[in-house]
């Protein structure tokens, strides 16, 4: 089983004392599933499932890393925002990744 995996930070706060891990509610049978849903963008070209995830809640969470992964295999796809802007000052020197995600 693959699920969906968020790591997030309340946003205006010190991303490293906040930091979440989300799990969405759908699982897939196959990482190709998992990754289609991950990876499905919608017509401003934002990653469906963020999108989602910032407005369900309320804005006041942004996203560090998502992924699919499953427990049993080890198996994992990691997807990372891009800032076209540059990356906010808070998160400026610091890395985070799917290991990190522990649902």
């Amino acid at each position: 089983m693959f699920k969906i995996l968020i790591l997030a930070y309340l946003m205006g706060t010190n991303p490293v004392d906040t930091q979440q891990t989300f799990q969405m509610e759908l699982t897939f049978n196959t990482m190709s599933e998992c990754k289609a849903n991950l990876l499905s963008r919608n017509d401003d070209k934002t990653y469906q499932v963020m999108r989602e995830f910032v407005v369900d809640g309320q804005f006041k969470w942004d996203w560090l890393v998502a992924g699919c992964k499953n427990d049993k295999t080890g198996e994992e796809f990691t997807l990372e925002p891009f800032y076209p802007l540059g990356k906010p000052k808070e998160l400026e020197g610091i890395e985070f990744d799917l290991k990190e995600l522990e649902a």
